[in-house]
């Protein structure tokens, strides 16, 4: 199957637009819902999905707890709907991600928080389904239906209303204005992701296991990464945060061990640049000198060609590693397509799998 044909391929391609119109869609319900925990005294977020929604609120995780008073826990859905935990939810903020708005597990814990008096929020990308009818506030990923098993555009819907909530609540005006302007942002840079993926598609279409690595805001990104070519080219892969990689799976990497690095840059200051850029150094090295093949994906000038033996994807794009965080996320959904097409799987139909999967 040519990957120009897929539903995966058109549906990443549909991201921009999506982001030029998801602000409007939702604007006045973000009001009301920033409104609303503003004025309240919940500061605790939890946080209720599964698989690549599941990533995008570790996401969120990141950028609220980095930038905010608030604090995300990650729920276990199965302690309401398994166990029936006394667990009390009524001082946090519920928000439940599914794409379908169909999760059985999410819709429990967010009717849990209804019932206790919590803010609930749904994220989803269906206005007429059960988790957003259920929930208080509901943001709408725009993205239109998405056919294709693989979920991509709506990921990346998620990323984006997960940046602007965190944004919003700790007034980070930067972001803000950025999110405004990503639509043109992210259109200028796929042509440059295509190339790159198209190059390493082929070089890496053989492998059969390795490892998908990143670090802080953008750790999810390698949990989503290794989920596509888990699900689309069947290719035994598992993301880690680095620095938890080093305890212990690390001693699996040797030649036949692809490793795949996602390293964006910090900007908060010199200091701290400096600090996980060292860290981004040894990370790589690392793998090098374990004989590992490394994939690094970046967008700081000054990782590329700074390795031996090392296979560098400088993606140009100048942001901090929030909003670097897009460009990732379409980088592994156009290395999965292609690399599926590659090795003639179909990634819009993986067996075994529905598009809409129910978990209790």
């Amino acid at each position: 199957m040519e990957y120009l044909d897929t539903l995966m391929w058109k549906e990443i391609l549909e991201t921009p637009r999506i982001f030029g119109e998801i602000q409007q869609e939702n604007a006045e319900v973000m009001k009301r819902l920033v409104y609303a925990i503003k004025s309240g005294k919940a500061t605790n977020f939890v946080a209720a999905a599964r698989g690549t929604s599941d990533h995008a609120l570790i996401y969120f995780k990141y950028l609220l707890e980095v930038n905010s008073q608030y604090t995300v826990g990650l729920s276990a859905p199965s302690v309401v709907t398994l166990y029936n935990g006394k667990v009390n939810y009524s001082n946090s903020i519920i928000i439940g991600c599914s794409q379908s708005g169909k999760a059985a597990d999410v819709l429990e814990i967010i009717k849990k928080g209804n019932e206790q008096g919590a803010i609930t929020i749904a994220v989803t990308n269906d206005k007429d389904s059960p988790i957003a009818k259920l929930a208080r506030f509901h943001l709408y990923c725009c993205a239109g239906e998405e056919k294709s098993v693989a979920a991509t555009k709506t990921f990346s819907a998620q990323l984006f209303l997960a940046l602007w909530l965190a944004s919003e609540l700790s007034d980070n005006k930067e972001n803000l204005l950025i999110l405004k302007n990503l639509k043109q942002e992210i259109e200028n840079i796929i042509p440059q992701i295509d190339q790159l993926t198209t190059k390493y598609a082929d070089a890496f279409k053989n492998m059969k296991s390795g490892f998908v690595l990143s670090r802080g805001v953008t750790y999810p990104i390698a949990l989503e990464a290794s989920l596509k070519l888990q699900e689309t080219c069947y290719i035994q892969m598992k993301g880690y945060a680095g620095s938890d990689f080093y305890h212990g799976p690390m001693a699996m990497v040797n030649e036949e061990t692809p490793v795949i690095i996602y390293c964006a840059q910090h900007k908060l200051n010199p200091e701290v640049q400096r600090i996980v850029r060292e860290d981004q150094i040894q990370c790589v090295e690392k793998m090098l000198s374990l004989k590992a093949p490394v994939l690094l994906v970046t967008n700081d000038v000054l990782l590329v060609n700074k390795f031996t033996k090392c296979n560098d994807a400088l993606i140009n794009f100048g942001v901090s590693e929030d909003v670097c965080m897009f460009a990732f996320a379409i980088f592994a959904q156009m290395l999965a397509c292609k690399i599926s097409c590659g090795i003639g799987n179909d990634p819009d139909a993986p067996r075994a799998l529905n598009k809409v999967t129910i978990t209790k």
